[in-house]
């Protein structure tokens, strides 16, 4: 018998002399069919991921929406279903309200995360909208035991006595599927410099919104080039990467905008475009500055370059354009 254990323990210290790596591989350690291949490394290979909300915040713009300040409407939020869920409440809503809720989002499982989009569980689609912002876009990968944070922006009550003063409480979900792949998004804009960037945040003609982002004009015919900057967050240019730029070839009826990005390993996903006569575009009668209601879009893209020709415009013109770029 002791022959058999010192026979045993012998072994086990022979072989784990042997070169050979170990890592979990579907769940396991180690890898039986390259035992004894010790030139053969073993990788790591997890099998799930698993997103979490972990913090919510939910406030409104009734503070900003006018140069009369309201307090009428509120807008709530809370943690739901073990994580998986939001739910949101507006009471009070009228037209140009705006709930804002800022949240965080941690992977908990031992894959990479990829967002895929959110999907909102509405009690009537005919009213609200949602515009989602920050670091929690489409396309955003995020690692294990990694957390972070993104904004939605619940919109769009019409001038409607129906749709005015209703209660409203629904669900969020974030949508994600597992991946190896190693990608981060940002959301991004193109920045006029001090001649022509107005921050959304900031008030400009009687308007102040509640996301960083820029509309840049006046422009009079002619040609101009503009960066564009990612994760500048607050308008803040400290914050933000410059990824890239953006020409702008106006004659006086007709607009080409084109966006490049140049920042290496970085490509656009979606962009949104707005070209107008007014610094904002307009929804449901009112102005607005949710990339998802620009009248111009690409979608899904993965390019460095993109263009768009915008025809019927006259005088000095705005543009608002939005991207978010992914590496």
């Amino acid at each position: 018998m002791r022959k058999i254990v010192i026979i045993i323990l012998a072994l086990v210290v022979a072989l784990a002399a042997l070169p050979v790596s170990f890592a979990c591989y579907n769940g396991g350690w180690g890898n039986w069919n390259w035992f004894w291949k010790p030139y053969k490394p073993v990788y790591c290979c997890p099998t799930n991921c698993n997103l979490i909300f972990t913090e919510v915040t939910a406030y409104d713009n009734d503070e900003t929406s006018s140069w009369e300040p309201k307090d009428v409407a509120d807008t709530t939020a809370c943690i739901t279903c073990c994580g998986k869920k939001l739910t949101i409440t507006i009471d009070n809503a009228y037209p140009g309200y705006e709930g804002i809720i800022d949240f965080c989002v941690r992977n908990t499982g031992s894959m990479a995360a990829t967002i895929t989009g959110i999907t909102p569980d509405y009690p009537d689609s005919t009213y609200l909208q949602i515009d989602l912002d920050g670091n929690v876009q489409k396309y955003t990968v995020i690692q294990p035991c990694s957390e972070t944070c993104g904004q939605l922006v619940i919109y769009g009550i019409p001038q409607l006595k129906e749709a005015q003063d209703k209660d409203f409480t629904f669900d969020i979900t974030i949508n994600y599927e597992c991946t190896c792949a190693p990608q981060n998004c940002d959301t991004a804009y193109a920045y006029g410099g001090c001649c022509y960037a107005h921050c959304f945040l900031n008030w400009y003609l009687g308007q102040r919104f509640s996301k960083w982002g820029w509309t840049n004009g006046p422009l009079d015919h002619g040609d101009y080039t503009f960066y564009i900057y990612a994760g500048a967050a607050k308008c803040d240019l400290w914050r933000g990467k410059k990824v890239g730029y953006l020409t702008i070839d106006y004659d006086g009826s007709t607009a080409t905008v084109t966006y490049n990005i140049t920042y290496p390993g970085y490509k656009m996903t979606e962009t949104h475009l707005y070209v107008g006569s007014y610094p904002w575009p307009k929804k449901n009668g009112d102005y607005t500055v949710a990339p998802g209601q620009y009248p111009y879009k690409h979608d899904p893209l993965n390019a460095t370059e993109d263009d768009y020709t915008v025809t019927g415009l006259s005088g000095p013109i705005y543009i608002i354009a939005h991207a978010v770029v992914c590496r």
